[in-house]
């Protein structure tokens, strides 16, 4: 879809890796995004030639949730990881936070986004495309049927690493990060002529405990072992019989291959994060919390000691 042209104020921080939240001016002439259920629309911004999706927080009882900084806080995850994802910004459109996150395809060249539920439902004759929420037939053996043929994403620059293998650093990801949101829609293929390759892992919204309330936060960053019982309850909220986040990229992993497994384990052993403090620390009080970044920094080490203890060989 063709963004129209707007106004997008850049912030003056030009470290990539300090919170600028941009400003996008006259939307009220946008091009809507009809898939998924969050209020967002196409822009093109002035300073490039790329076309990006402009996604508003949500706001519940009030408040509004953190799927913004949690969205851009992944995405830096995900560049220390090597995961492939797409270019995300904070912005604000409208008075309202939210993010811009650009378009993973260049549709100039006749490339062609296909998201997973189409995919699966060409393996499956019986899978629901439509279906919202768990999928009795969303399994991880479907998903690497599915995949058979397809390429690693063209920004990972690994040929010795399939689509599926890939895929599995998104799993990998989303457990670290508690991400519970890996729906048949929120992954996807590009395909250009009769050649596919995995597209960059994208919507990260729903992670690092964005939604958990003030009340929540300072129980959960004051008690380990709330703390522990609330981390081991991170379950896929859409894939079969609901598995735990771990046990999900550790299903994943065991079915990849043994490149893709040494790969994402030396990823995950080579990621500190204490990287991720000032990161975390760029991000504005009244946007994230101090209980908030203590939360998140505490969820993404606990879970990465999690991942490694029981990493599948």
């Amino acid at each position: 879809m063709n963004g129209r042209s707007a106004v997008v104020h850049p912030a003056a921080q030009p470290d990539p890796d300090h919170w600028r939240s941009e400003m996008v001016d006259d939307v009220d002439e946008r091009a809507d995004e009809p898939l998924g259920t969050k209020e967002k629309f196409w822009v093109s911004r002035t300073q490039d030639d790329h076309v990006w999706l402009f996604k508003f927080a949500r706001e519940q009882g009030g408040r509004v949730l953190g799927e913004d900084w949690a969205e851009w806080v992944v995405h830096k995850i995900a560049q220390l990881l090597d995961v492939p994802t797409a270019t995300v910004i904070p912005a604000s459109a409208s008075g309202r936070r939210g993010v811009l996150s650009r378009r993973v395809l260049d549709a100039q060249i006749g490339e062609e986004l296909r998201h997973g539920n189409e995919l699966l439902a060409e393996v499956d004759r019986q899978y629901d495309s439509s279906l919202e929420g768990n999928n009795p037939r969303y399994t991880l053996d479907l998903v690497k049927k599915a995949l058979i043929g397809t390429g690693a994403p063209q920004e990972l620059r690994r040929p010795s690493l399939s689509g599926y293998d890939v895929f599995c650093g998104y799993l990998l990801m989303d457990a670290l990060v508690a991400g519970q949101d890996r729906h048949h829609a929120n992954w996807a293929v590009i395909q250009l002529d009769v050649s596919r390759s995995l597209a960059p892992s994208f919507d990260h919204g729903n992670a690092l405990g964005f939604a958990v309330t003030d009340k929540e936060l300072r129980r959960l960053v004051a008690e380990p072992e709330l703390r522990q019982r609330w981390l081991g309850r991170g379950k896929s909220r859409h894939f079969a019989h609901r598995p735990p986040l771990t046990d999900l990229a550790y299903e994943a992993l065991s079915a990849a291959s043994p490149a893709a497994r040494r790969y994402w384990r030396v990823r995950l052993e080579n990621f500190n994060p204490q990287q991720l403090t000032g990161i975390l620390s760029s991000i504005p009080t009244n946007v994230m919390s101090e209980d908030a970044r203590t939360l998140a920094l505490m969820i993404v080490r606990e879970n990465r000691r999690r991942l490694l203890n029981d990493y599948p060989h």
